[in-house]
């Protein structure tokens, strides 16, 4: 695996995929060609200057349990809660498969390797820590919590804290802001994906209710506490 305070690859694509009226987070990569830049760069990550020639695919995506069923929880010693909205999930490692983000269960978030790891302290931190998780319009799985019931923006709000412990401590993180990015906007949303020590990035897709289509990414932006 690379190192993890390295930049190795770069968001290419952004798919809205619907399974049962609810919608999912995929998010494709492609291998940045670009030099790896150190960590702490304020340089930001080269976006893809042309799409990929072959295409990423359709990836299988978790389906919504059947009226009565309860979906299992994956066990972990690495969580990440958030008070303001009770939400609290395992976290587990991701690594991209054939290029895509895509977590394989609705009931946890996901740690993208490889960028930064869930550290113990905000001391040890090399690189942003970004979470992903599906969102479903059930609004009881993944980051479900994270949205506004009418879809138009988050839950959470600047000063709302977000805590990801592991068995070696817990780093508490502030939310800074929440921001809206269309499917086409995001792979170029250089912000998003700069390499920042102590940096929190959440990422899911933005639920507009109603049954409607999901055309646009929530990302929430938080720093650690000192």
């Amino acid at each position: 695996m690379p190192a993890l305070n390295r930049r190795t690859a770069v968001v290419a694509a952004v798919a809205t995929l619907g399974v049962a009226g609810s919608t999912f987070l995929a998010v494709g990569l492609t291998d940045s060609r670009q030099p790896a830049a150190a960590t702490g760069s304020s340089d930001p990550v080269a976006a893809a200057t042309a799409p990929a020639t072959t295409p990423v695919g359709e990836p299988a995506q978790p389906t919504l349990p059947a009226e009565g069923e309860e979906l299992p929880v994956p066990t972990s010693d690495v969580h990440v809660t958030v008070p303001a909205v009770g939400l609290d999930l395992p976290v587990l490692p991701l690594t991209p498969q054939q290029g895509v983000i895509n977590p394989p269960t609705l009931t946890a978030a996901y740690w993208i390797e490889p960028y930064g790891a869930p550290v113990g302290d905000v001391a040890q931190a090399d690189n942003t820590l970004y979470l992903a998780a599906h969102s479903t319009s059930a609004g009881v799985y993944g980051f479900d919590a994270l949205m506004d019931p009418d879809g138009k923006g988050s839950t959470l709000a600047p000063g709302d804290l977000v805590e990801v412990s592991t068995p070696a401590g817990a780093v508490g993180y502030e939310v800074k802001r929440t921001e809206r990015y269309a499917k086409g906007e995001l792979p170029a949303a250089a912000e998003v994906w700069e390499a920042v020590p102590g940096r929190l990035v959440l990422i899911t897709c933005l639920q507009l209710g109603g049954g409607r289509a999901s055309s646009e990414n929530l990302v929430v932006f938080a720093e650690a506490l000192t």
